[in-house]
């Protein structure tokens, strides 16, 4: 198994995918995964200069367009887990605008490493219901290298889909951060966890990727 920590690197650039597919639940979540893929690399690739070089257009392009269609809320209630149910409002609210701002800082610059990969959409791997979709692609890398299965996880807030967990290479993005940070949160507490976050410490973030082992 590929180490999750060299495969989050792609991690916005994945999301981008499903993001951007902002649409009433009704609408097929393949469908609209497949007809974005294009727009959303076809950005990238026409402006290499910018996407290289200045950090404003990539994090521009997050905030603008990516940002508003992740769950980050579902997403931080599943990783927080035991610990969201007995967190102040307060406590939730600063945990899920640090945990967003990290995974933003971390991990945008490097979406200019990855505008040269194809994303490959596997309907037959797929399938939707009223509370949920799974979205099946791999990262098509090329030169060799073997492809890299990536699954979106959706569920439908105010009328759109939007993402809340995504597994890479069978390992789950929310399931690798609730075993780190639950780790966390027993031995400093919750608020220790939040200030990491707030003050943009990188390890902290490091070591939950690390869990995510390599064979």
């Amino acid at each position: 198994m590929r180490s999750l920590k060299a495969l989050l690197a792609a991690l916005l650039l994945g999301m981008c995918i499903p993001a951007l597919a902002a649409a009433m639940p009704e609408r097929d979540p393949v469908d609209l995964v497949e007809t974005t893929a294009d727009r959303v690399l076809s950005e990238l690739r026409e402006n290499p200069e910018r996407t290289r070089e200045n950090p404003e257009f990539l994090f521009d392009l997050v905030d603008e367009i990516i940002l508003p269609l992740i769950d980050f809320e579902g997403m931080s209630r599943l990783i927080l887990a035991r610990h969201w149910r007995t967190a102040t409002p307060e406590q939730r609210e600063r945990f899920t605008e640090a945990f967003r701002d990290m995974l933003v800082r971390t991990y945008t610059r490097q979406m200019a490493e990855h505008m040269d990969k194809d994303i490959r959409v596997l309907p037959h791997r797929s399938f939707r219901d009223e509370r949920m979709a799974l979205v099946a692609t791999e990262i098509v890398m090329g030169q060799g290298e073997s492809n890299i299965p990536v699954n979106y996880r959706l569920r439908p807030v105010d009328g759109h889909w939007k993402v809340f967990d995504l597994e890479v290479d069978g390992l789950s993005f929310v399931t690798n951060f609730r075993t780190a940070f639950g780790a966390e949160v027993e031995k400093e507490g919750l608020d220790a966890l939040i200030r990491r976050l707030e003050e943009g410490d990188k390890a902290l973030v490091e070591e939950a990727v690390e869990t995510g082992g390599a064979s």
